[in-house]
């Protein structure tokens, strides 16, 4: 038989000390919490009497509300049937029927989505919601419900968050994904329009250190003195890559195939976006490409070449290659004495920072690298521009980099001339 108790979540407590009031459901030896919106500090609650203790300033209140839902809830037991053929997820779900449409638990909206999204292929943006989902539920509980998720949550998660110590653009991007998933709520008519929260949250950042490299930190980098088939040797190369590819992502450059080449271009479709990209490969980049040419191996570098790895399990195997790449290229760049840590981002960063240093305008930059620009996003990144342009602009700053390239024009202005 069900049974119900109202209680504390004393295994959780927010910044300022406080824990949730729960309503905990109990059958056949399973247990889950109904939120009751109460909070209170440990010592404010009777254990034994199931109540808030008088030392509450809204003790009465706090205490009659509790009392009246908790009796709401056992007169809605009462009167179900076959409730031992629920599992305790269901019966709880039920209870929190208002008798039209059953309340739905973000965990439950939140994994529908997350398997959608795995079976289209798409792990990355999987993976990044399964994070910010177990962050949150780790705050709230896991009978939070998508229509609990409120203003003063989201400031009171944004709390939480800062005094564990995460900095302003991480918190930023688990609210990036919270806020995501509360448009598709709409979208799907989860949620009404008007409970939507980011309408008065809104989400902070702030600025960052410069992850770009310098040209002459880059040409620096080349001349560094490497053993060949070293660890460290392959990074750079690998890095290198990435910046005469415009920035391509780590998983993307992994996953390249030797059918990828066509017509002197490196065509693709982007994991993270869909988006297709067609890149002209520059001279250095052929050179750095030549060295991992293999036969017998259908992948395009051989190096990050992960072989017959299911789908499923191919970002957790690149993920290690790029783990231990980074690990090597932070070792290089510190030898280098470089300004900041060195990782294959970087290397995307370096490239607009060179592309920048040279006079190309922000939006070209932009396009190259497929990133929104002011009120424009862009689709396939050469819509506007075309293959010539942004191929000219990646070559420039290929030849810039490019210890042989002395005589190459330094300025955008003096390309044009």
């Amino acid at each position: 038989m069900a049974t119900l108790k109202l209680t504390i979540d004393g295994a959780r407590s927010y910044a300022d000390g406080r824990v949730r009031v729960i309503y905990r459901l109990t059958q056949n030896d399973q247990t889950t919490r109904i939120g009751s919106g109460v909070k209170v500090l440990k010592e404010d609650w009777d254990p034994l009497k199931c109540r808030i203790n008088k030392t509450h300033p809204k003790s009465k209140e706090l205490n009659l509300l509790l009392s009246t839902r908790l009796l709401e809830l056992e007169k809605k037991l009462l009167l179900m049937t076959f409730t031992d053929d629920l599992t305790i997820t269901e019966l709880r779900d039920a209870l929190l029927s208002n008798g039209e449409n059953t309340k739905v638990l973000f965990t439950d909206f939140t994994k529908k989505e997350i398997k959608s999204l795995r079976d289209k292929g798409r792990f990355g943006n999987a993976q990044s919601y399964e994070t910010a989902l177990n962050r949150l539920i780790k705050f709230a509980g896991e009978d939070l419900c998508v229509d609990m998720i409120s203003y003063t949550l989201l400031k009171d998660f944004d709390t939480q968050l800062i005094v564990e110590g995460l900095s302003r653009n991480t918190v930023a991007v688990y609210m990036r994904e919270i806020r995501a998933l509360m448009n598709i709520a709409i979208r799907k008519k989860i949620i009404e329009p008007n409970l939507y929260p980011f309408n008065s949250y809104k989400i902070k950042t702030e600025k960052t250190v410069s992850r770009a490299v310098t040209i002459k930190d880059l040409r620096k980098l080349q001349e560094a003195a490497l053993e060949e088939n070293t660890t460290m040797w392959h990074s750079r190369n690998i890095f290198f890559l990435i910046f005469n590819l415009i920035g391509i992502s780590f998983i993307d450059l992994a996953l390249l195939k030797k059918s990828s080449i066509q017509q002197g271009r490196i065509v693709y479709r982007r994991r993270k976006t869909g988006k297709i990209y067609s890149i002209k490969i520059t001279a250095e980049a052929e050179r750095i490409m030549n060295l991992y040419k293999d036969e017998n191996n259908d992948y395009l570098i051989s190096y990050l070449s992960i072989g017959e790895t299911e789908k499923a399990e191919e970002r957790e195997a690149i993920g290690l290659k790029l783990k231990t790449c980074n690990k090597y290229l932070k070792k290089l760049g510190k030898q280098m004495e470089l300004p900041i840590p060195l990782t294959t981002y970087v290397a995307r960063y370096s490239w607009a920072n060179v592309a920048k240093s040279l006079g190309y305008p922000k939006d070209q930059i932009a396009e190259a690298l497929g990133h929104e620009y002011g009120n424009r996003i862009t689709g396939i990144y050469l819509d506007d521009y075309g293959n010539d342009v942004i191929d000219a602009v990646n070559k420039h700053v290929s030849s810039c980099v490019r210890m042989d390239a002395i005589h190459t024009p330094k300025t955008y202005d003096e390309v044009k001339a």
